[in-house]
């Protein structure tokens, strides 16, 4: 009967994530266009040797960065149904439903990464095709989006059920992924040291994420940060789904 629900319940979430335009329009059309201006800019600047065995190296570098910033922000699609079905209107309803608390939270966190994820593969296909960016083991890239997206929904959650505000969560969110962006060296090079140098490889998600997909490719690869990478990012998954299940037992009860 759970996994009946739990099937019913996803499907459920499903149907309305996907019938908000607003979320690809942010987590697809924006960073695409993101892309595509700064290549454009830093194409007609460069001396020309950004082009790589076919691929643009320039185009390459953006879209690792953004697909991961804005995966990282994915979860924020989740946000409105965590307060507005558990936590204002629509709780006491849900009370009363035949369907277990947690078990609407596992889906609606189910159908969120999904989206999540299949936003990413957009990202990822629209900018292989028209710009031409490398990403590598496509299965590799592929599993690290899952993973991202995941990440993402259980640090949402995890902040939203520490502040119990959808304003503070979505700023707190963005300001989260773009400091782990700033550390990586995603904006700008960070100063030479083993801190920064740690931390631009495997001291945040975003950067377990970036080193993961670029050890899959052929221009940097090894087996051992791309097993590092996604271990930490398993890591990463295990400890926020910890602190999500202690925190939605005494905030979602």
């Amino acid at each position: 009967m759970s996994k009946a629900q739990l099937s019913l319940g996803f499907r459920h979430y499903l149907r309305r994530i996907t019938r908000e335009p607003l979320g690809p329009v942010i987590y697809v059309v924006t960073p695409v266009s993101v892309i595509w201006v700064l290549t454009r800019v830093l194409a007609a600047i460069s001396d020309g040797s950004f082009m790589v065995q076919g691929y643009n190296m320039l185009a390459t570098q953006l879209s690792t960065h953004m697909m991961i910033l804005f995966q990282l922000n994915g979860g924020l699609v989740l946000l409105h149904y965590l307060d507005h079905d558990f936590l204002q209107a629509m709780k006491w309803r849900l009370k009363s439903a035949p369907f277990p608390t947690h078990m609407l939270v596992f889906a609606a966190v189910g159908a969120s990464t999904v989206f999540s994820f299949l936003q990413g593969l957009l990202v990822v296909a629209i900018t292989a095709a028209f710009l031409k960016a490398y990403w590598g083991n496509l299965l590799v890239t592929c599993l690290v989006i899952l993973m991202v997206s995941l990440t993402s929904q259980l640090l949402i959650m995890t902040i939203f059920l520490l502040v119990r505000s959808t304003s503070i969560t979505e700023t707190l969110s963005w300001v989260i992924s773009l400091a782990m962006v700033i550390m990586g060296g995603g904006l700008f090079p960070m100063p030479p040291s083993a801190f920064f140098n740690f931390m631009g490889r495997y001291g945040t998600p975003y950067a377990l994420a970036r080193t993961a997909i670029k050890a899959a490719g052929m221009f940097e690869p090894s087996t051992v940060n791309l097993w590092i990478s996604l271990v930490g990012l398993a890591v990463s998954i295990a400890v926020l789904a910890a602190f999500v299940v202690v925190l939605g037992r005494r905030k979602l009860a």
